[in-house]
This record gives structure tokens, sequence and C-alpha cells, in this order.
């Protein structure tokens, strides 16, 4: 079963010649949870919106599909559609280490593809207003001051790649919002190469990640697997579709060029030693696998990407910390509420600075205390010591871990908005 159980393909809505007699309002570049809900706002708001992405969808992704508190109560503010209703409950989480085993009860959660939330996301988006335009690919950005008052000028070449074929448009707003990775080069045609805005933390590791047929294992619906190893750490759970979904956190020196990421996830799901038999995939099935991996995971890069206030990041593009908390789709709709709140006045778009400082100053206000706390727990991931006594603690006092684990994960907590 692939990313067509999403349902159909997406058309577009616009073609890339006609979107260059539009002037746009906005230009949201990478459709993931957060592009596609800041898309959502915009378009909301009565804005020109266009949404663009590389892919074509559903399509599945290399990414954790689990949604924490913080996701689902920002799908509840996006609207009812925003989560795909055969989303799977989540109960329990098992803890893995060394040989010792500890299952908790999770405070709250569901379990979903990325090909079903990104598609409903897009379709949500749509119906709100947005025009989308899939297979196309933003390959430079410039607001420099030879530009229109008030425009920024995107170029998008469509996916075959001849630059013949590239189309132009005007946008007041450009929101990134395209993932770990930007393609997108930013400033006059006059400058060479991309502009490599994030800073990565030293020793991040890299994400790797899969997804296998149903009848790999028998892990129940409602329970993930989170086993952590000396290389890493790694996530398994069954999708609303009934695949498996393999997520992991990887040190860079287990993924030396040439290296097998399969034998990476085999290891770390292999070190908790026995197990409940047939919970995990076998080694061999593992082995035969196949696996994408994600650049560096801890990273960050500036919010406001341009002198002007127009171009501004969000989601992953923005910042992200290794996912262990499974925050990571929670932060990418928090960070698009941030920025839609921020830059949206009573009739329209705020002047670019206004809103710009209103969206650094709110991300900063959210995020701050989040990350920092994330970072806490990937260090003490690195600890073997402090993870052993983690999990013996959680087998020993299971009533204690019930009432720290929320705190881990942030569960309950509240992301604010722009004041």
């Amino acid at each position: 079963m692939d990313a067509l159980s999403a349902g159909a393909m997406i058309d577009a809505t616009i073609a890339p010649h006609d979107a260059g007699h539009v002037a746009w309002h906005a230009v949201v570049v990478g459709a993931g949870p957060a592009g596609a809900a800041a898309a959502i706002r915009l378009a909301a708001h009565g804005l020109r919106t266009l949404l663009v992405d590389r892919h074509h969808f559903p399509r599945d992704k290399v990414c954790g599909c689990c949604l924490s508190r913080r996701a689902l109560d920002e799908l509840d503010r996006l609207g009812a559609s925003s989560l795909p209703a055969d989303a799977v409950p989540l109960a329990a989480v098992r803890l893995a280490h060394r040989g010792r085993w500890a299952r908790l009860p999770l405070p709250a959660g569901r379990v979903v593809s990325r090909a079903a939330l990104d598609a409903a996301l897009v379709r949500q988006a749509i119906a709100a207003g947005a025009h989308w335009l899939p297979g196309v690919q933003v390959a430079a950005l410039d607001d420099t001051a030879a530009r229109p008052e008030g425009a920024v000028s995107v170029v998008l070449r469509p996916e075959a790649g001849a630059s013949a074929d590239s189309v132009s448009i005007e946008a007041a707003l450009v929101v990134l919002a395209g993932g770990l990775v930007e393609h997108v080069r930013i400033g006059s045609p006059e400058t060479t190469g991309r502009i490599r805005a994030h800073r990565i933390a030293p020793g991040s590791r890299l994400g790797v990640g899969g997804i296998l047929p149903a009848t790999t294992c028998a892990l129940p619906a409602g329970e993930l697997v989170m086993a952590v190893g000396r290389q890493g750490y790694c996530g398994v759970v069954r999708l609303e579709d009934g695949r498996i979904d393999v997520a992991a956190a990887v040190d860079r020196g287990a993924l030396a060029p040439h290296a097998d990421p399969a034998r990476a996830i085999a290891d770390i799901l292999g070190e908790p030693g026995p197990r409940p038999a047939g919970l995990l995939p076998d080694r061999d099935t593992l082995l035969a696998a196949t696996f994408r991996v994600t650049p560096a995971l801890t990273r960050h890069a500036p919010l406001v990407a341009d002198g002007s206030g127009r171009i501004l990041r969000s989601g992953d593009t923005a910042a992200y910390v290794e996912p262990f908390t499974g925050e990571g789709i929670g932060w990418a709709l928090s960070s698009s509420r941030i920025l839609a709140t921020a830059v949206l006045g009573p009739t329209g778009l705020l002047p670019p600075a206004a809103g710009a400082a209103r969206y650094l100053a709110g991300h900063r206000r959210a995020f701050g205390p989040v990350h920092a706390r994330c970072r806490f727990v990937a260090a003490v991931l690195r600890h073997p010591r402090a993870v052993s006594a983690a999990v013996a603690v959680a087998r020993a006092m299971p009533w204690a871990a019930r009432r720290i684990l929320p705190a881990v994960v942030g569960a309950g907590a509240t992301v604010p908005g722009v004041r």
C-alpha cells in the first residue's frame, strides 16, 4: 500500500503560466504541515494565496507519524477537517534500553501517516481559497529594491527543470516551509549559488525512516515502541492503513559514507534484547528494507530571510530539534499559526517590518523554552546510565513515570501566540 491510500492525487488548481498573471498576497513554499496550515490561515483571511510544492500529493515522507497533544490542539484550531478520520488513538509507549522494557500510557496522541495528514491539510487549504501548484520548484526569490513596491519576485521551475519553462510571479509575502533542506536561492539574479542559512548543532544526529508492510510484525495498533541504543534511538508504530512506520535519529558515525541505514536501524532495535515474540520487525526483514536518510536534525535558520521582512521561514525550515518527544508536527503547526497571526492585520497584511518583528517576538517566546527542554532530553539520551536509570524507574514506579512523561513530551502545554 502506498501514498495513494491517502486518497486520489490532488490536482493543481492553477497552471504555472496563469499564476504569473496574478498579484499574489502570499506564496507558501512547501506543503507539509507548516506550509499547508499557513496557507489555510492566510487564505481564510481573504488573501490571494498560492501553495507550492516540488512533489505531487499524497506522498509518503521520512518522518515519525505520531501527533502529540500540541499537534492535536493546533489541528482543532484549524478546523474539524484537519485530522483524518481514521487516525489511530495512541494509547501507550514501550520504552526499551539494554534489555529493559517499560510500558507506559501516553497522555494523548494519534497516529496517522504523513501521506494522509499532509493531503488532508492541502485539501483544506484549497477549500479555504488557496490555489495549489504541485510539481513545481521555487528556484529563486528576489526582493531587491528593483522589484515593484511591496513585491518579491518568485521564480517557479516546473519539474522538467528547463530554464525556458521558468515562470516569474510577484508576491507581497513569501513563506518558506520546505522542511530541513532549503532549495531556494534568495537574492538578486546576480547572486551566485544558494545561501546556506541553516546552522547545524554540533553532533546533531541524522534522521532515518521507512515504511514497512503491515505483515512485517505483530505490533498492536495504538502502541509506540521507542528503543534507545548506543548510536541513537528509533520509534516503531502501526499506521492507520496497517503499515509499519519506522523513524530514527542516528549518530553520523553510524551513517558514514556508503554505510547502510538499514543496518543502523537493525542495530538500534536489536539492542534491547529479548522482547515479546513478533513485536518488532526481525533483523533480516529490516536489512532487506529500504530506508531514507534526512539531513542533520537539530538546526536553526534566521526566521526573517531577507532585509525587508517579506520572506519568512516557518516549521522545520526555521528550527528543529531531535524529535524523541514526538512534538515535531505540533511545532510546525504552532509556528505557522504564530506567523499568520503576526503578519495579519484587520484588513490584510501588516507592513513587512511590523509583521516580521511580531513574528520574531512570538516565535522566540513560544519556542525558546520548548526547544531548550528538548535539547536537554536529547542530551540525556546520549548517556546510557541515565537512560537505564529512567527505564528502571519506569518499570519499578510506573506511577512516577506517568507523572513525568507529560513534562517530557510537552503534553498539556500550550504554545502562546502573538500578543
